[in-house]
């Protein structure tokens, strides 16, 4: 099997390579723009950004599409340093750990456990390279160009697993010129970082960018139980690339990236008890430790979450005189080692370790106009094989209802493949119709081995093995109006589709007959949406609004939960009915002088699902048929009109930017405020689960720095949540009762940076 995946992977970058001969003229790199501009241009009004949302070049107020972008300048400014950290920048964006997995939901729309039977709905791409898996999607910006954020199912251009958007992070591209930088900082809880990036062509056609990035920081936490890991919530993390471009002649570029990441902590493990005071955990009669304040806590967990992916991204453009052509082969290898401790507490009962590893080969090809007209157009090929290997393990042990607690390994092959194009004509001046359309099939195949049950697994009995195929056709079609005086106005129909999938926990297999998991159905989104972005007064401000309408069929509902047919705790996958979402999108940047910005955005959103009876968690404090007797259930919880998981129905950030200027340099200062409206980690089916539900909150960042005229380095200090605002960025149910995890406490430092 390895052998014939490195004979695949060889054949597509042959594949890529095969292009290169076809070139006849000069090609400028798509996706590799150069430095971005600051805050506001030399003529004082604000900087033009430049996004391929659409596979080219274009000003981010000439695309029809609702994108939040940021470039160097705004994501220093703003503190971004990693994929989590949108979520203070981008209202309607909310990003959860749950352990070692990242969940992102942008506007209302996300997946919580994307295990090895599921994808997230929000697809995140470095660099054109799709990351598959949520626990890889939470990563460090290191030498990064810009992150566009795509609001809304993109069907055409992106296909599968983009219902709810698309998040793609832009490295920075090889220079022309000898260049680098070298940055060190150091803050509270011990945290220091060090990164450095050098940039140069070795010949007139060949040059190369290297890139390094180590990241520590103690944990926000202590663990009060001696067996466990000392801290909790610390930070190791390692990033590392290596891009190389070589011009092979006047029409033909390449490039190939070489990443390696890697991450040893506890970031995000849910280890503080939140049950309900009344009442006895039902999962686990002792143990459970309740009433913790934070900085404190109890936990069995005695490894940290260990992380390892590299990947390779070979990319060749080609210009053909009035064509483009474009090819992109992508290799990603990702494994982790994550421990469980399910119930929570210091209690080792169900305590385990969670092993994954990820294979992923894909190949793009692009054809697009690359003449002046009317008439733009791309049609492209893609295809992916996406091989997955999970394996859980958690004690043996029953509760006291009986219950036997999930074990079992899995393995999942996803082999996808999609054509697609879209074209754009101008009827008049400004006035332009896009049409567009995706037509996907794939297919996946599982197997999963169970155990059979009791305290000793005494054998392996019955591997279920089954594969099920989906195929969809995505269209897009928008009118715009470009007026020069009032700007860009569009309405658009979209559709997203994300693939089904398989809801497998080893114990929802009966070992005994080999009874089969559920099948998920696709989830379908439909949208319809208005919009406006208009660039006035002299470039002095900046307005984007939007309006959108979803109707979203057979969304996948990820809960924990007690299985209705083995009684057994696992989580829980299945399809929801409907749900219906609407609402407004708001981005405002004000030039004031050229020295103030400021920016400002809003998200408000209105969510509910449709008919929807699901399970009932198996909690203390939830109302089952008998919670004391051998076998009991769960019963249904009819969440039909209620707000979907983790839609808060407001949110805002506000960034205001103050860049003087003295005779011996800048004083570069910068004031942010986001507020997270509430909203549901999972149904609140009784009042004693009110602590699932997050309240509204907000927070504080801030920074100042120099940067001298007579040198090139620069020195800042900042501080993050800077009223120690108490937040979780996690809630959960479990066996023992409802766990989650802290946000970042208060947090300040000092970071210094020299470039040459």
């Amino acid at each position: 099997m390895e052998i014939q995946k490195r004979k695949l992977y060889q054949k597509l970058l042959m594949a890529g390579a095969a292009i290169v001969p076809l070139g006849l003229h000069p090609v400028v790199a798509l996706a590799q723009d150069g430095d971005q501009a600051s805050a506001t241009s030399d003529e004082g009004g604000l900087a033009e950004i430049v996004v391929t949302a659409q596979k080219r070049s274009e000003s981010v107020q000439k695309v029809p599409i609702s994108i939040a972008a940021f470039d160097t300048s705004k994501l220093t400014s703003s503190g971004i340093s990693d994929t989590k950290m949108l979520q203070s920048v981008v209202p309607g964006l909310v990003a959860t750990n749950t352990g070692s997995l990242t969940s992102f939901y942008l506007r209302g729309v996300g997946t919580r456990f994307a295990f090895a039977g599921l994808e997230p709905s929000v697809a995140t791409y470095i660099d054109d390279r799709y990351v598959s898996r949520a626990n890889a999607s939470a990563f460090e910006f290191a030498d990064v160009e810009r992150i566009e954020v795509l609001k809304g199912p993109q069907g055409v251009l992106y296909g599968r697993n983009a219902t709810g958007g698309a998040i793609r992070v832009i490295t920075k591209d090889v220079s022309d010129h000898l260049e680098g930088e070298v940055s060190a900082g150091y803050g509270n809880y011990n945290a220091w970082h060090m990164s450095g990036t050098v940039s140069a062509p070795l010949t007139d056609d060949f040059g190369v960018r290297v890139s390094a990035l180590v990241k520590k920081r103690d944990g926000f936490a202590d663990n009060l139980d001696p067996r466990g890991y000392d801290e909790m919530d610390n930070l190791n993390r390692q990033a590392y690339r290596a891009k190389f471009r070589w011009n092979m002649g006047d029409s033909v570029t390449s490039w190939l990236t070489l990443e390696y990441n890697r991450r040893r902590d506890t970031a995000g493990s849910d280890v503080v008890d939140l049950s309900a005071p009344e009442g006895v955990n039902i999962g686990i009669a002792s143990g459970g430790i309740s009433g913790q304040s934070v900085g404190e806590v109890a936990t069995a967990l005695a490894d940290p979450t260990t992380q390892k992916d590299y990947s390779a991204n070979f990319r060749v453009e080609a210009n053909l005189g009035a064509v483009d052509l474009t090819s992109i082969s992508t290799y990603w290898n990702f494994r982790q080692t994550a421990p469980i401790d399910a119930d929570g507490t210091s209690a080792r009962l169900f305590d385990g370790t969670l092993h994954d590893k990820v294979e992923s080969i894909s190949q793009e090809i692009q054809l697009k106009s690359a003449a002046s007209g009317p008439l733009d157009w791309i049609v492209g090929f893609y295809y992916l094989d996406d091989h997955i290997k999970n394996f859980d393990t958690l004690l043996d042990l029953r509760d006291l209802n009986g219950r036997l607690a999930e074990q079992g390994n899995a393995e999942v092959r996803t082999k996808a493949y999609a054509v697609f194009g879209q074209l754009d004509y101008e009827f008049t001046p400004g006035l332009s119709l896009q049409l567009g359309g995706r037509f996907s099939h794939e297919k996946k195949k599982v197997n999963v081995v169970a155990p059979q049950e009791g305290f000793i697994p005494l054998n392996f009995l019955y591997p279920y093995e089954d594969s099920v195929s989906f195929s969809k056709f995505t269209p897009k079609v928008t009118l715009s109006y470009d007026s020069a005086d009032a700007g860009l106005f569009y309405a658009t129909y979209s559709r997203g589709f994300k693939s089904g999938g398989f809801d497998f926990p080893a114990s929802k297999i009966n070992p005994l007959t080999g009874e089969p998991v559920s099948t998920l159905k696709p989830e379908v989104l439909d949208m319809f949406e208005v919009g406006w972005k208009a660039t006035l007064f002299d470039r002095k401000v900046r307005i984007n609004a939007s309006a959108f309408y979803y109707d979203y069929q057979d969304l996948q509902v990820t809960r924990a939960a007690s299985d209705p047919d083995t009684g057994a705790v696992v989580n829980l996958t299945e399809n929801a009915t409907t749900a219906k979402i609407k609402g407004i999108d708001l981005d405002l940047s004000w030039a004031i002088t050229r020295e103030l910005t400021l920016d400002a955005s809003m998200n408000v959103l209105d969510s509910k699902y449709g008919d929807y009876v699901t399970i009932g968690q198996l909690l203390n404090s939830i109302a089952t048929d008998n919670p004391t007797a051998p076998g009991a259930r769960s019963v249904g919880y009819d969440a039909s009109g209620e707000s979907l998981l983790r839609a808060s129905d407001f949110s805002a950030s506000v960034l205001l930017r103050y860049t003087p200027e003295f005779s011996a340099g800048k004083i570069p200062m910068s004031v942010g405020y986001a507020y997270k409206g509430p909203f549901n980690f999972d149904f609140v089916v009784d009042p004693g689960m009110r602590r699932l539900r997050q309240k509204g909150y907000g927070l504080l960042n801030a920074q100042i720095g120099f940067e001298p005229h007579s040198a090139d380095w620069s020195v800042t200090v900042w501080g993050e949540n800077l009223t120690g605002k108490d937040y979780f960025d996690d809630i959960v149910g479990s066996p023992a009762g409802i766990r989650g995890s802290y946000g970042q406490p208060r947090t300040y430092g000092v970071s210094a940076s020299y470039k040459f």
